[in-house]
């Protein structure tokens, strides 16, 4: 399933854990059972993940609902601290970084976002976090540690963000070049789509700042 925006594949993880986490945890607890005969450990664990669920519900509509944004940070907060190692505190992460990059910290928002990377529960969640990451340190004049931080990605899925982002880094440094070849090979790894507006709008840009440079 494509989506067109980081956005849709957040909610639509979101939706997919709500549906679906408790039959996984259901199968697992099962297995662990006939292994090695925790006759409690379905039980438990579903209740767990049940309570963290509504947590997550109770806390996301202080934000959604009531957009209480301070008293979201808190509990957002507090959530986090007792649910390091789950999706949902990913989820909450990154929409804590996404609350301070509009209140223009772009460092507590950096900091969110490695967060995610570091805990990830999933590796759509992860990729997201690295992705509004780079455009932060972008933001910052941090092209290096941009490039770095994109060096060693592997894949394909998300391959045409990579290179996208990449291209903006060499653009902010004035490698109008090296922008380009990173733009050309967004276009190329695209999902089949026609390329986005601002993609080709870049690269007409560049290509015709390199015919007139040529004609001089």
């Amino acid at each position: 399933m494509e989506f067109e925006t980081e956005e849709q594949q957040v909610e639509a993880i979101k939706k997919w854990f709500k549906d679906n986490g408790l039959a996984i945890l259901a199968g697992l607890a099962l297995g662990l059972v006939g292994i090695f005969g925790y006759p409690y450990y379905e039980e438990q664990q579903e209740k767990s993940f049940a309570e963290a669920s509504d947590a997550f519900e109770t806390v996301l509509v202080l934000l959604t609902e009531q957009n209480d944004s301070e008293s979201f940070i808190s509990a957002a907060s507090t959530f986090n601290k007792e649910n390091p190692d789950s999706i949902y505190s990913n989820l909450l992460s990154l929409q804590l970084a996404k609350l301070a990059v509009n209140q223009k910290d772009l460092g507590t928002a950096a900091q969110h976002l490695r967060d995610v990377m570091t805990n990830a529960q999933h590796a759509t969640v992860e990729h997201i976090a690295r992705i509004r990451l780079v455009r932060i340190l972008i933001a910052q004049n941090e092209g290096e540690k941009a490039l770095i931080l994109i060096a060693d990605v592997v894949g394909d899925e998300y391959r045409s963000s990579y290179e996208k982002l990449r291209g903006d880094v060499w653009l902010a440094k004035g490698e109008r070049g090296k922008a380009s070849q990173a733009y050309a090979a967004a276009k190329e790894h695209g999902s089949g789509e026609p390329s986005a507006p601002s993609l080709e709008m870049l690269l007409t840009d560049l290509a015709d700042e390199t015919l007139i440079a040529d004609a001089k």
